[in-house]
């Protein structure tokens, strides 16, 4: 349910740019929950121009539009809060569509516990996707990297804003600051610093994956060395030696061949792109690029 009050109980942002043909199934499946929650839908958008913009104005939509050379990962989604009307404020990719109706009331529920700073939803394959799961998302593969295993073992299980809730007084207290990438990883660690957990409820599932070209994947994973080092958690050269050798995703590699999984240059290079990407964006990126 949604209302046109000023009052609202949650702000759903949405931060866009060239969302294509799959937006109006994420809208329709926000306005389509079954909820006494009274929320609004924002949408940021940084320039598109590939109809996004004609499709969100189709709808009941707050939308602020913003020139694409301000985009930044951090100041925009402190841009977003501060344009939200909403107590609690849900973070959704623009490709990540809920699963269920009940998606909203399952993914704020856990804010109720004034310990938890924010609630991160799960996201699973989309099988209307014209593209299958990038086979080393889907085998748990994809951050086997050392810069980010330190940061988990010190913060904690990942924060994903693909699909997140956020208490606005929370976030009035830590913000997001200038980050240009891994706003997320950012926030968890103020999160961290602030005695608040993350919870990770099972029962507010978007559909969410991805599938790269090479150059997609090298610019993620160059993008997180960048935002990792930014963050404390910086790639050294023995990390990027100690990746390369170790034995354990060559043997899950072998087996993805084994079973015909690996189709792409990204899919075949993965073990040794993304160690060489993470390094690259940790040693010598100065700001991250758009993929």
């Amino acid at each position: 349910m949604s209302t046109h009050s000023e009052d609202y109980d949650v702000t759903i942002a949405i931060l866009t740019r060239d969302a294509g043909a799959i937006l109006p199934r994420l809208i329709e499946a926000v306005f389509g929950q079954s909820t006494a929650k009274r929320f609004e839908v924002l949408a940021v958008d940084s320039g598109s121009t590939d109809g996004s913009i004609e499709i969100l104005r189709r709808y009941p939509i707050h939308l602020v539009e913003i020139p694409r050379g301000d985009f930044n990962w951090g100041r925009t989604r402190d841009f977003a809060y501060e344009q939200a009307r909403g107590r609690v404020i849900v973070n959704l990719s623009q490709d990540a569509i809920p699963m269920r109706t009940d998606w909203l009331d399952h993914l704020i529920r856990p804010l109720d516990d004034a310990a938890v700073g924010v609630s991160c939803g799960s996201s699973v394959p989309d099988p209307e996707r014209a593209f299958a799961q990038f086979p080393w998302e889907r085998n748990g593969y994809f951050y086997f990297t050392r810069e980010i295993r330190a940061f988990v073992a010190r913060y904690g299980r990942g924060l994903s804003f693909a699909n997140s809730a956020t208490p606005r007084a929370v976030w009035e207290k830590l913000r997001f600051d200038e980050q240009p990438t891994g706003e997320d990883f950012q926030f968890q660690k103020k999160l961290h610093g602030a005695g608040l957990r993350i919870a990770f409820p099972e029962d507010a599932p978007v559909l969410h994956h991805h599938n790269y070209t090479l150059g997609a994947l090298w610019r993620r994973c160059r993008n997180e060395g960048y935002a990792l080092k930014l963050l404390g958690s910086p790639y050294s050269e023995i990390d990027l030696l100690i990746d390369l050798v170790g034995p354990r995703k060559y043997v899950q590699w072998l087996r993805e061949i084994k079973y015909g999984r690996l189709h792409t240059a990204a899919d075949l290079l993965f073990p040794v792109a993304r160690p060489l990407a993470v390094y690259m964006g940790s040693r010598f990126t100065r700001r991250p690029i758009w993929y």
